[in-house]
């Protein structure tokens, strides 16, 4: 089995961004592909693939649909003051780690997919008051299909 990937993709958020609502049914999960931003996503989400330089706009799908990423859980970091970069990384490393095994069954390290999140940038933290770290499972190559809850591989 391949180790977990930890990119920690701090993503740039423009705080003037605006988002758009993803159609959802009344469970709310993803009926229809849309664009949003990541203050948008959700546990349960699916996102197509990550382009690395903006939180702005986002992929979503429906997870029944090839997607790269399914949002598996959040986190609030505490503080008045950002802490800076490498310690949001560590935080929400610590974060998505400690939630992995719950939603796919499996240890990170012993688990063949990989994990990114999206997390605050020093101008969101500030701008926004943003402290949500969104934790995502799956595979930057894509060509994941449904839930990876539970699915322990």
């Amino acid at each position: 089995m391949r180790t977990a990937v930890w990119i920690a993709a701090v993503l740039l958020l423009a705080i003037t961004g605006c988002s758009s609502d993803a159609p959802r049914d009344s469970a709310g999960q993803v009926t229809a592909a849309a664009t949003t931003d990541a203050f948008s996503i959700k546990v349960g989400d699916c996102v197509g693939k990550l382009d690395g330089d903006s939180a702005q706009e986002l992929p979503l799908t429906p997870c029944d649909k090839a997607h790269f990423w399914e949002a598996y859980a959040s986190s609030r970091l505490d503080g008045t003051d950002f802490p800076g970069t490498s310690k949001i990384n560590d935080l929400s490393d610590e974060a998505c780690s400690a939630a992995y095994e719950g939603f796919v069954g499996i240890a990170v390290d012993d688990s063949r997919y990989e994990v990114t999140y999206l997390s605050p940038t020093k101008e969101s933290w500030t701008l926004a008051q943003d402290r949500e770290v969104v934790c995502l499972v799956g595979s930057s190559s894509g060509n994941i299909t449904g839930s990876l809850k539970g699915k322990a591989k």
